[in-house]
């Protein structure tokens, strides 16, 4: 009997690559995510150090230049954050949609996967049956033989 071949090999194969390339995607974009979320940890420390920093300056006595300085500092790191925090709010949908892509092509996959296995399957039946077959044929020539001679 010849080797098994599944039908929509090629089909699986193209699904796997596409698989593959949207898990690739997946990933930058959650390192992205995580770049963010880096920056934003970095500027709450930076943010705290700040605030210290002006309640030290504070408690020392400080001109007004120097303390209109420290909160200038102090609101532009405030927006940084809120910039950021918006930017990480697209960067989770963006992650959260490219899941469902990866998800989706999962599947196609597995779905590919279990044909690809029922047809393996009905494949091992049929070299069964095949095989049973031929024996049988060997049993009986044999008894023929025996009859005949």
């Amino acid at each position: 009997m010849k080797k098994f071949v599944f039908s929509l090999q090629r089909l699986l194969d193209l699904r796997n690559t596409v698989l593959e390339e949207e898990k690739t995607r997946l990933g930058q974009l959650q390192a992205a995510l995580h770049r963010i979320e880096g920056q934003i940890a970095d500027l709450k420390a930076a943010f705290a150090r700040l605030a210290r920093q002006l309640a030290d300056a504070q408690a020392e006595g400080v001109t007004i230049a120097e303390l209109m300085a420290l909160n200038a500092h102090r609101d532009n790191i405030d927006l940084q954050l809120k910039e950021l925090a918006l930017r990480r709010a697209d960067a989770r949908l963006r992650v959260d949609k490219q899941l469902q892509v990866v998800v989706e092509a999962s599947r196609e996959v597995s779905k590919l996967e279990k044909v690809q296995q029922r047809q393996y399957e009905l494949y091992r039946e049929m070299e069964k049956r095949a095989e049973a077959a031929r024996v049988e044929e060997l049993v009986v020539n044999n008894i023929s033989r025996r009859v005949v001679g």
